[in-house]
């Protein structure tokens, strides 16, 4: 019977799945790591969405929203952002909302703090700092 029958749908292939990508700074490095990342894959296989200088859970929130027009769009979150705090919030607003999500800098920072017995800096931007300085 044709009704008992499932047919295959590949979501995938109807959509083009979101990588939303998060910093509380200008947010190169992280879209350098996405960029690299979808490289590895066909072409346009994901629309990488970016969102720089992020001070609030609340403009994660606004961001999102206004971005995420249709429901069924499989999307990721990837970030950088240095405040601890901010960081674990927006993590916990993304699991509320179902959005996985990859933290690019929190567990570096961790390792080379436990490495060198150094406390970060936790500065936002030092990384553009340092570029815009050199010759």
């Amino acid at each position: 019977m044709p009704e008992d029958t499932l047919e295959e749908i590949d979501v995938f292939a109807q959509v083009t799945p979101i990588v939303f990508v998060l910093s509380d700074a200008r947010g190169k490095t992280a879209a350098s790591v996405v960029e690299a990342a979808a490289d590895q894959f066909s072409d346009n296989v994901v629309d990488i969405k970016q969102l720089g200088n992020v001070h609030s859970v609340q403009m994660v929130c606004d961001y999102l929203d206004k971005n995420v027009v249709e429901e069924n769009v499989p999307m990721a979150v990837f970030h950088t952002i240095v405040d601890r705090n901010l960081r674990r919030d927006i993590r916990r607003e993304l699991d509320r909302r179902g959005i996985p999500s990859i933290d690019l800098l929190g567990p570096a920072i961790t390792v080379i703090s436990t490495l060198t017995g150094e406390e970060p800096r936790y500065e936002t931007g030092r990384r553009s700092d340092n570029e815009a300085t050199e010759v």
